[in-house]
């Protein structure tokens, strides 16, 4: 039993052989332009899930087989499962907000089976910025005010101490902050409010197109970076600070968000682009193991394979009382959990690996 689910996870995360490809439905592609396709077809097929190996690797002829394949064998579970209760449809809702970058990530796979078991609506608030809990706030709000309280002031006190005892009591935030950032210069004063508008607009849920709060930032960002250019005409840093998707974008909801700060702001004491953090280029692969350490037992019930050898017994039991006995509803919303965080986790072992020049 344990050959076949290690098989079928070997196809998944590696590259197929001849015999792989002969054992695959193919089907026609679907586009997820496609306005027929349900919203879990739509994400299923987006770049950010499985759409992402055909755009990283057009040529490649697998890719479309594969996610053909994955596309089909849902479908198939899909019209055996609707139409789905409401409480189900929270459920899948709640599957498809979350991305193997979520800061809660093993938490929520977690509710999320139990809600699958039940078939009720998740306790826990999952995905995107709806998993950010208060503490993740305040300790956004902490980098915030300790940057502030780092620029230069007037003699008169300030109310950023008064907030940093409560998001940050014991100091700690503010003295990493501080230790990072270095002595005081000009350049590294622009770099820091920069950096503060970008936390603003995070903190502000983002700020709405043609509103004041936009308008505001953007007349902020474009003078502030004429400043910084005037110092440093290529500035890596704040090609990395901008959030244009080219380079520089992060949520408050990603599980490296704490990391990304410490790499901006150390990169501003360093007057280097990860002139203190330098890329590990594995955190791709610690996140795939970590996951997999979910999506095998998700995956062994899904297929009813029973593992008495299952490397994290304990887990792998808990994972199968939750999901409890095995019917069409269930099975179309594991195989989809699974599905797209699967597709996430090739994605990042595949960057992760390029990286390390694998």
């Amino acid at each position: 039993m344990i050959d076949v689910i290690c098989n079928t996870i070997y196809y998944l995360l590696e590259a197929p052989t001849q015999q792989t490809l002969m054992i695959v439905t193919l089907v026609p592609s679907f586009s997820n332009e496609d306005k027929t396709l349900q919203d879990w077809e739509k994400e299923l097929l987006a770049e950010h899930r499985w759409g992402r190996l055909k755009k990283w690797s057009p040529e490649h002829e697998f890719d479309d087989e594969r996610i053909s394949h994955e596309h089909a064998k849902l479908k198939e579970l899909w019209e055996k499962a609707r139409p789905l209760s409401e409480p189900c449809k929270d459920i899948l809702q709640s599957i498809i907000n979350l991305e193997i970058c979520n800061w809660n990530l093993e938490e929520s796979i977690m509710s999320l089976c139990k809600a699958i078991g039940i078939k009720t609506s998740p306790t826990l608030k999952i995905g995107h910025s709806y998993s950010i809990t208060d503490d993740r706030w305040r300790t956004v709000w902490a980098y915030y005010l300790a940057l502030k309280k780092w620029l230069p002031h007037t003699k008169r006190l300030t109310g950023y101490e008064a907030l940093l005892k409560v998001c940050d009591p014991q100091g700690t935030i503010q003295k990493h902050v501080f230790s990072m950032l270095g002595e005081h210069d000009e350049l590294k004063e622009l770099y820091v409010e920069r950096f503060c508008l970008n936390l603003e607009n995070w903190l502000g849920g983002f700020f709405p197109e043609r509103s004041p709060q936009l308008k505001a930032y953007e007349a902020a960002i474009e003078k502030l970076e004429n400043e910084i250019l005037n110092f440093d005409p290529e500035s890596e840093i704040l090609e990395w600070m901008r959030l244009d998707g080219k380079k520089g974008w992060i949520e408050i909801c990603h599980h490296k968000l704490f990391r990304r700060f410490d790499i901006h702001i150390s990169s501003i004491g360093a007057g280097k682009w990860r002139g203190h953090l330098p890329l590990r280029g594995i955190d791709g692969l610690e996140r795939a193991l970590a996951l997999e350490k979910y999506l095998f037992p998700i995956e062994a019930w899904i297929r009813d394979f029973p593992f008495d050898d299952a490397p994290d017994r304990p887990l792998f039991e808990k994972i199968h009382r939750l999901l409890g006995e095995r019917d069409d509803t269930k099975l179309f919303l594991a195989s989809l959990l699974v599905s797209l965080l699967r597709s996430q986790q090739v994605a990042a072992r595949q960057r992760a690996e390029k990286r390390l020049g694998r």
